[in-house]
């Protein structure tokens, strides 16, 4: 017993790592073997029937194996999945009746084979027999026999989200009144298997019929790849969900950064008022870039020579504002003078504040100027 348990696990590791046996296009074998029902017939002429039974009660899965493959790109919106039961009859009966499984709704087409494990011939192929999304066909097992069935089939899904495309696959293990096999494992080999192929940019995630997360108990995690192991099913429905984003990373960081500028630039002038911090770091700034552009225009007057200087004294002293200026003592010139500096000192903090445009800032800040330098030239 225990050298056929290990043959079956070389079997199913075999199958693991190879091409399918049979089916699509790319996937090689052949389906030269006889029709099953005929196997079937002619093995029951020779047996006793007060020593068989329909019952599968006493019919239990020794081994499961899933391979899920969403990185097809000739299939599109479609999963092609291969699975590989190991059956076991446990009974003291030979079991000649039907064997189930379930499949996904959305089924586009299924082949089913029993493979010959102990001969060098590909397999028998089985026409199946579906009822909704359950799978069924006849055969024969006999007393502690461990036949073994692959089954391929290509199902249709429809990607869903729109930031996020995600695709779904679920397959119940257990359907009450129509599947309830038992998990059986051989002692030190795993009862389920589960590969997943992907494309490297998506993710996946497993859970169960209640929503909650399916964690393995040995994981091999590769690229474009995933190999789970289950020593036990606590589970009576796989749901694997991929998810891949529906646009790329690097076309979509332009449009991040100009959102994030826009964003920036609407939420400024509220961050700018309810921080007198900012407004102090602002002002900063803007007094240091105009003692710049002060001392630029300095030395540009200064290099012009002293020759325009009169000539914009007299052009100032045309102005009925001089005139007024030059009937007032030197008293009331100082007390002027500091009116329109305080003026300016209120002005700047107006200005830091947010209260004033810029245009109205400059227009208030030159005319007091050019009112202090002729009042400093009077004073002289």
């Amino acid at each position: 017993m225990k050298k056929s348990n290990t043959f079956i696990i070389i079997v199913l590791l075999i199958a693991l790592l190879t091409n399918p046996v049979f089916g699509y296009a790319g996937m090689g074998g052949n389906n030269s073997g006889a029709n099953m029902g005929d196997i079937i017939q002619n093995e029951e002429e020779n047996i006793d029937p007060a020593n068989t039974t329909q019952s599968d009660q006493d019919i239990e899965i020794s081994s499961h194996l899933i391979e899920v493959d969403a990185n097809r790109p000739e299939l599109q919106d479609k999963l092609y999945v291969r699975e590989t039961i190991v059956f076991r009859n446990t009974g003291s009966k030979i079991f000649v009746g039907t064997l189930k499984t379930y499949v996904p709704d959305g089924l586009v087409e299924i082949k089913i084979m029993k493979a010959q494990m102990m001969t060098e011939s590909s397999g028998q192929s089985i026409v199946p027999i579906q009822n909704g999304n359950i799978i069924s066909w006849q055969d024969q097992l006999g007393i502690n026999s461990v036949p073994m069935y692959v089954i391929e089939y290509i199902i249709s899904t429809e990607q869903k989200g729109t930031l996020t495309k995600s695709l779904q696959y679920s397959k119940r293990l257990l359907s009450p009144t129509l599947i309830n096999y038992k998990y059986s494992p051989s002692p030190g080999y795993p009862v389920f298997i589960l590969k997943i192929s992907k494309s490297m940019d998506s993710s996946i995630t497993l859970k169960d019929e209640n929503g909650n997360r399916i964690v393995a108990e040995d994981n091999i995690d590769e690229d474009s790849s995933i190999v789970s192991r289950f020593n036990d099913i606590q589970f009576k429905e796989l749901n694997i969900e991929f998810s891949k984003s529906a646009i790329d990373n690097t076309n979509v960081l332009p449009y991040l950064i100009i959102g994030l500028l826009i964003v920036l630039v609407l939420v400024y002038p509220v961050i700018r008022k309810k921080s007198p911090k900012l407004q102090e770091i602002e002002g900063k700034i803007r007094n240091s870039l105009k003692r710049e552009t002060e001392s630029k225009e300095q030395q540009e007057t200064d290099e012009e020579g002293s020759e325009e200087e009169p000539e914009e004294r007299e052009e100032e002293g045309s102005t009925p504002e001089d005139e007024d200026l030059s009937g007032k003592s030197k008293d009331k010139l100082e007390t002027e003078k500091n009116e329109l500096l305080s003026k300016l000192k209120k002005l700047e903090k107006d200005y830091a504040s947010g209260d004033l445009i810029d245009e109205e800032y400059e227009e208030l800040r030159n005319s007091y100027q050019v009112k202090l330098k002729k009042i400093e030239r009077r004073i002289e």
